[in-house]
């Protein structure tokens, strides 16, 4: 059981920004780790984030907050926030909300490497 609630978040430097890769679930019991993860960043000066969800398998509403929360203050400190590698229930998710039109998705990690 604790499998399904496990989230990891891996953190890679890239000369436009920092990649965050979480891998597992997101969700009410563990958004506050990824939010935990995305402040120390912006914390440590960080004003771009490229997201890659290739290894994340679930996402609920309290996940989804973190990240728009997260696009937020990085466009407040003149940043942005952008993601990719969804999969296709991941992108379901984001359809269903409206994340796909309010966010900036894109189908692979160089993509939104460039689009930065």
């Amino acid at each position: 059981m604790s499998d399904q609630t496990q989230l990891s978040v891996e953190t890679e430097q890239h000369d436009k920004g920092v990649i965050l890769c979480p891998s597992g679930r997101v969700d009410g019991t563990n958004a506050g780790t990824l939010e935990g993860v995305i402040r120390d960043q912006l914390e440590g000066g960080q004003s771009v984030l490229v997201f890659d969800f290739s290894g994340l398998n679930y996402i609920s509403s309290a996940g989804l907050r973190v990240l728009l929360v997260a696009a937020r203050d990085t466009q407040s400190r003149g940043g942005k926030s952008v993601f990719c590698g969804l999969s296709k229930q991941i992108a379901e998710v984001f359809a269903v909300s409206g994340f796909d039109k309010i966010l900036a998705v894109h189908s692979s990690r160089d993509e939104a490497l460039g689009a930065i």
